[in-house]
This record gives C-alpha cells, sequence and structure tokens, in this order.
C-alpha cells in the first residue's frame, strides 16, 4: 500500500452548489464539507508502494465508487467478480455540462454503457446482478450537473475499513496497466474514513440519481430521453449553473465524444421545450420535465439504423447493438450458409468476362478479411503495445475496380450472411470528423461505405488510413471503401496499409437480362442467409486466438478457418477459389499490377544511351535507372510514381521530369535483371 504526503479530495473548487434551491420546492446540491469550500487537502504519510492487485479488493463486504470516467464495463466486472453483499456506484461526467441538454445527453450515455455491460454478460450473471439491483444490493446512479473530479473506492467489512483515492478510474484501461497511475490506500485510518465518507455521502445525496435498471432482464440498451433519470423526478426545480470550462479535466475522449454526439442530436428536438439562461443559470421546473417527458424523439435513417458490436472474447459473448448476439450456431444451419457462399461466388462463373478464377480469389480473400475484421482491433492493440508491426493488420479494406465488377452485391451479401442484412453508411458521413466518431460508436461493427469518390477519399480517408496509433477505445470496427477507381489511384503507403482488392472482371455492361437474373439468385440467397456460418467461424478464429493472441499470419488463420467450413458443404474438397491465403502471398501479388506497368515502362524501345536522347525513356547510370518523361498539357506525367514502393526511388537525385531508381532493389522488386546490350536491353533472369 502507499500513503501519499499530500493528497486533495478531488472535489471541484469554484462554487459550491449547482442547484439553487427554490422555496417548498428547490432541491439543493452542496459539495461543501466542513466549512463548504469546494477544493480540501489531507495530510498524510508515506509508508511504502507496491504493485497494484486485484486482491486490494478482496475480503470486504462492502464498495462504494466515485468515478468519473464512465467504465460501465469495468464497474460490471468489479460487481460480478467480487461477493460485495452492498455496491453503490456514482458516475461523474468529465464534460463540461452547460445546460439541460447536456446532462440529458450525460445521463443517456452513462446509463446505456451500464446497460450494455450488464446485458453483455452470460445469461446467469446477468441476472444475478440485476438481482443484486433489485433487492437493493447494487446500486448505480448518475450525477446531474457536476464535474466530479474524485476517484474514490470505499471498502468495508466487519472489522476493518479501506479507503482507496487517487488518479486511477476505475476503468479498465487505469487498472490493467496501460497508463502510469497511482492509488492512495489508507486502511483502517478512522479519520480517513469519515471524511471520506462524508464526501461520498454528499455528492451521492445532493446531486446524482438513481439509473433505472429492469428486474429480470435487459433486452435492449438504448433509452428515450424521458427514461433519464433526471427527468423521472418531476417534483423539484432543476437549476443548472454551468460548470466553467477550467474544471472540466477532459482527457479520455471517447465518452466526451459520445455525449457531445448526443446532445448535438438532442439539442434542436428539445430546444422548444426548454427556457433560455437567464444569469447563466437555467432554471428547469417540474412543468418543463413534464414537457420534456411528453417528446418522443424521431430518429432520423442514419441513426435509427446506426448499429454497434460488443465481442467480450473471455465470456465468449456478443452484443449487437441492443440485443445479445448469440454465438451459438447448429451442423445444419452452418452447412446451409455454406452452400449459399459456394453458390454466390459460382455465380461468377459463365457470367462474368475476365479472369473469373482470379476475381474469385479476390473476393474470398476480402471475405477472409471482413469475416475476421471485428478482431482485427485486439491484434492492432496488442501489436502496438508489443512494438510489433501494426501494418499487417490492417483495419481499412478497399475494393476498387471498373464498374459491374460485383464490389456492392459482394459487400452487401457478406454483410448480410454475418448480421442479417446489409448495412451501409451514407456518403455524407465520409468526413474527418465523422469517421472518427463512426470508429468509436460502430465498436467492432464494420463501417462499409460505398462509391466513395477520389476527391473525398483523399481529403479524409488517407490521414486516417496512415494513422498507426489505435483510437482511445479498446473496441473500433474495421472499415470497407468500394470505389470506382483505376489501379494508380492509390500510392504506396495506403497500399501497405490497406487490403486492396482491384479487378476489371466485370458484367458484360450490355447484357441487362444476365444482370437482372444474378441479382434475382443473389436476392434470393441473402434471404435464406442464417448467420450460423459466421457465428462458427467466430467461435472457431477465437479458440485459435487463444493459444496464439498475435498470429504472425492472420490472414491464413482466417482464411484456412473458413476453408475447411465451406469444404464440408461441398463434400470435403473445397473449390479453388477458397484455400488458404497466405499475408506474404497476398501482400506480394498487391504489387503484381504495379509491376506489369514498370515492365512496360522500361520496354526495348524506350531505352537509351543517354538521359534526354528521347522524349521519353530510360537509361542505365552506374547502379541507378534513370527514367524521363515529358509532361502533357496539364504538366501531368504518365507514370504514377507514388504507386511503386518509395524505397525504390531515389528521393535526392531526382526531380522535375525524371526520376531515378536504385537499379538492385528494382530488379529484385520485379524478380528480373535489367541489362543494356548495346542499343537494345534484354530482362534476363
Amino acid at each position: 500500500m502507499c500513503y501519499a504526503p499530500l493528497i486533495t479530495s478531488g472535489v471541484p473548487s469554484g462554487k459550491d452548489s449547482w442547484l439553487v434551491p427554490k422555496p417548498e420546492q428547490a432541491s439543493t446540491l452542496t459539495l461543501g464539507l466542513d466549512d463548504r469550500t469546494g477544493l480540501r487537502v489531507v495530510k498524510a504519510r508515506y509508508l511504502e508502494e507496491q504493485k497494484f492487485d486485484w486482491g486490494l479488493f478482496e475480503g470486504f463486504e462492502s464498495l462504494r465508487v466515485l468515478t468519473y470516467s464512465a467504465s460501465a464495463g469495468a464497474i460490471v466486472k468489479m460487481l460480478d467478480d467480487f461477493s460485495f453483499k452492498q455496491f453503490e456506484c456514482v458516475f461523474g461526467s468529465e464534460a463540461t455540462l452547460g445546460n439541460m441538454v447536456d446532462v440529458l445527453a450525460f445521463q443517456k450515455v452513462a446509463a446505456e454503457g451500464t446497460r450494455a455491460a450488464i446485458m453483455g454478460l452470460r445469461d446467469d450473471r446477468h441476472q444475478r446482478i440485476l438481482a443484486k439491483v433489485t433487492a437493493g444490493q447494487a446500486t448505480f446512479r448518475v450525477l446531474r450537473n457536476s464535474v466530479a473530479h474524485a476517484k474514490l473506492f470505499l471498502l468495508a467489512a466487519r472489522d476493518r475499513t479501506r479507503v482507496i483515492v487517487g488518479s486511477a478510474n476505475l476503468s479498465e484501461r487505469a487498472f490493467g496497466g496501460q497508463q502510469p497511475e497511482t492509488l492512495v490506500v489508507f486502511d483502517d485510518d478512522e479519520g480517513a474514513w469519515d471524511h471520506y465518507c462524508r464526501m461520498f455521502d454528499t455528492i451521492r445525496d445532493s446531486g446524482s440519481d438513481e439509473i433505472p435498471l429492469p428486474e429480470h432482464r435487459i433486452v435492449r440498451t438504448e433509452i428515450e430521453v424521458p427514461q433519464t433519470p433526471v427527468l423521472s423526478d418531476d417534483s423539484t426545480t432543476l437549476v443548472i449553473e454551468p460548470t466553467p470550462p477550467a474544471e472540466a479535466e477532459v482527457s479520455p475522449p471517447a465518452q466526451v465524444e459520445r455525449i457531445e454526439k448526443v446532445a448535438s442530436v438532442l439539442r434542436p428536438r428539445l430546444s422548444a421545450a426548454l427556457p433560455p439562461l437567464r444569469g447563466g443559470r437555467q432554471r428547469i421546473t417540474p412543468k418543463v420535465k413534464r414537457e420534456l417527458s411528453r417528446i418522443r424523439l424521431v430518429k432520423s435513417t442514419d441513426e435509427a439504423t446506426s448499429r454497434f458490436l460488443s465481442i467480450d472474447r473471455v465470456n465468449r459473448t456478443a452484443v449487437l447493438s441492443d440485443e445479445k448476439f448469440s454465438l451459438d450456431w447448429d451442423s445444419a444451419s452452418v452447412e446451409n450458409d455454406s452452400r449459399l457462399v459456394l453458390r454466390f461466388f459460382g455465380n461468377y462463373e459463365g457470367a462474368f468476362e475476365g479472369d473469373v478464377p482470379m476475381l474469385q480469389r479476390d473476393y474470398f480473400t476480402f471475405m477472409a478479411w471482413l469475416y475476421f475484421s471485428p478482431l482485427i482491433c485486439d491484434l492492432r492493440s496488442l501489436a502496438y503495445l508489443r512494438d510489433s508491426d501494426v501494418v499487417r493488420y490492417p483495419s481499412f479494406a478497399i475494393i476498387f475496380g471498373k464498374s459491374n465488377c460485383g464490389k456492392t452485391s459482394l459487400v452487401d451479401t457478406l454483410m448480410a450472411s454475418m448480421f442479417g442484412r446489409p448495412h451501409t453508411v451514407e456518403k455524407r458521413s465520409f468526413t474527418t470528423a465523422r469517421l472518427r466518431g463512426l470508429q468509436h460508436a460502430y465498436r467492432r461493427h464494420p463501417v462499409v461505405f460505398d462509391d466513395i469518390g477520389r476527391r473525398a477519399f483523399n481529403t479524409h480517408g488517407k490521414d486516417l488510413i496512415k494513422d498507426e496509433y489505435p483510437p482511445q477505445v479498446t473496441e473500433y470496427p474495421g472499415f470497407v471503401l468500394s470505389m470506382n477507381a483505376e489501379p494508380h489511384s492509390f500510392p504506396d503507403e495506403i497500399v501497405k496499409r490497406s487490403l486492396t482488392v482491384y479487378t476489371t472482371t466485370a458484367l458484360p455492361a450490355h447484357d441487362e437480362q444476365l444482370r437482372q437474373r444474378l441479382q434475382s439468385r443473389v436476392r434470393t440467397i441473402r434471404g435464406e442467409m442464417t448467420g450460423h456460418l459466421y457465428r462458427r467461424y467466430l467461435v472457431d478464429v477465437m479458440a485459435r486466438l487463444e493459444d496464439d493472441p498475435l498470429p504472425e499470419d492472420w490472414l491464413a488463420v482466417s482464411s484456412s478457418t473458413l476453408s475447411g467450413i465451406l469444404a464440408g458443404a461441398a463434400g470435403g474438397s473445397a473449390p479453388h477459389w477458397c484455400r488458404e491465403v497466405e499475408w506474404l502471398g497476398y501482400a506480394d501479388k498487391r504489387y503484381d499490377r504495379v509491376r506489369s506497368r514498370v515492365l512496360s515502362l522500361l520496354r526495348e524501345p524506350a531505352y537509351a544511351r543517354r538521359e534526354g536522347e528521347t522524349p521519353n525513356g530510360w537509361t542505365i547510370e552506374g547502379d541507378n535507372i534513370v527514367v524521363w518523361e515529358q509532361r502533357d498539357a496539364f504538366g501531368r506525367r504518365g507514370f504514377s510514381w507514388d504507386d511503386l514502393p518509395s524505397t525504390l526511388i531515389d528521393e535526392a537525385s531526382s526531380g522535375g521530369d525524371r526520376t531515378v531508381l536504385h537499379r538492385a532493389g528494382l530488379e529484385r522488386f520485379i524478380g528480373k535483371r535489367i541489362r543494356p546490350r548495346r542499343r537494345w536491353w534484354t530482362l534476363g533472369l
């Protein structure tokens, strides 16, 4: 245990009242202790220091928690793992709450987070915790209008007490050793116990509301605005005095961003019923509360169809939006879905023009990524912590090529096989701010954008793909971008950080009857899918990740799992297109088209003995290959050098209309030697 020489109680400084009393009606919140000042100083003495261990919470009968980071998952874990007979948790806000809309948004987010954490447990644990809530043994509360900086844990047993204070919120990140945090412990210290109990009781009794939970089972996590705790009591007047921004110590951005997002949705719809600010305060009377409670929000299409997927790999449970996502499967349904997938991929044969076997193989590679994408966040986070190569675990997939090559149909069908129906985000959401928001909101659910334009991608997508640092959340999604684009549309820095699939194999544009016939078949296939194939896939892959949490070749793990399941429906022998795909094989193949264009650039007639001898050409200078090109009327060069791996280019010597390439590296890249022969040249082995 460690005792700090000087600590603060964590109560906000400044004004100590957020609820201004009204005669006979007003509820009052004061955080005053003793002489009613907010900031308190506790003198203590240092004894020792040791590494954190969960045993710190063992052996006690009751726990009371005050935390302003709404990590409901960690709170529920604490309640589930320890046998406390009494448990109280008060959530504070890490955002500045300036008016009633902010209060409603914060309480909505905190309540939904608590419900989601309980709902994500196995049925028996889910019901056991709700039984404790019903019996009054467990209580979850949320502050009405304040920023409570204190992180406080009060543990008690028959013959002992323990106070834990410090900088760590009760969150997976803080208690998991991922942040440099300090906890200060007072064991059986009567003075500390009395002081912090008074502090907790004052905050709880004067400024918090109880989060409503059902008696038996949570079937949906979302609550409507009238169900927020602050509106459940319509007998008192609430006067909101905004917390000064300087008092809001905002550090973890995830909850704050979600509160702001909810507030932005609520504000225009509730503004008519809310009174104006007077003297910086907003007065919410019982009549106003009743008016707010009568409002039923009509969601936009974008809000109504937004989804999220959360997976607890330890307990093998999952939540899809507001419902439990079952991981149970039966063999007959898995075989049915497998046959449907085989039939879908078989539709390309005899209908599409071009290299159909390559198309099927590439699309199966994408399927292996998409099925694995809800787990890719775990691998990226672990790779970052281990200082491993995050690039090998791409969170973006880009499908591009000519129109009519089945990109949209493929993505929609695979999404239906996973979650029952396709789900595409509107293109207007493809902005930097919205993309960051989707990373938090969708958790593990794939985010799909169809028909993204080149300009939008360059403006908003490139920086997000190049950002290798994980978001400040434990669960975040994979992104799917479907585009009509040419093979030279993406620079090397994007290609190596994302899974890219390019194809020119497509339906003949003139055969409308064939297109309609295939579309009807695909619609039938989607309608018959049960989702059991994906459930079995998830269970099998998570079992393999238990043995190797950070596999060297996640693509081989995913594709071999899929291949094995599909082979069962195909009579034991999988089609050529769904054999195992290795990451190194894919990574090498993604540059095939660039290699062919380099060979075309270095073709025999274009060789010259001296640089500039011809308008366009190339020559050999010692250990380098020099290429020069004449620009067109718009100042563009014929070859897109961004597509070539940057390590092959001598940036210091290149410039203007000439590009200097490292000869040895280029020969390794194309797999051949480059040798001049008299005026001509030879590519030899």
